[in-house]
């Protein structure tokens, strides 16, 4: 295998690994929006008693707040790394 090759093989593992990161944070803003929508959805549209039904949408919207807010809190320190590698990968060249 010739140099350039293992550099085309390194580039393209990183290139992997970025999209794979991306695809994790958008898994979490995904997932705590569908909380948030699901908390929603039950306190406007579903009849039961308003103690249970507030108890079930904090349950739910909760959680679904923080894990979007991790998922953004995520994509900036993402960014940022990124940001950093490709200054150090276009400075090597």
């Amino acid at each position: 295998m010739t140099v350039k090759n293992m550099a085309l093989r390194d580039e393209l593992a990183l290139e992997r690994t970025y999209l794979a990161k991306e695809r994790t944070i958008l898994a979490y803003v995904r997932t705590g929006l569908s909380l948030i929508g699901i908390a929603a959805f039950i306190y406007k549209f579903i009849e039961m008693s308003p103690l249970y039904k507030t108890a079930i949408t904090l349950a739910l919207g909760l959680p679904g707040v923080v894990v979007t807010a991790y998922g953004l809190y995520k994509t900036i320190l993402y960014r940022r790394e990124r940001k950093k590698i490709q200054r150090v990968s276009l400075s090597k060249k």
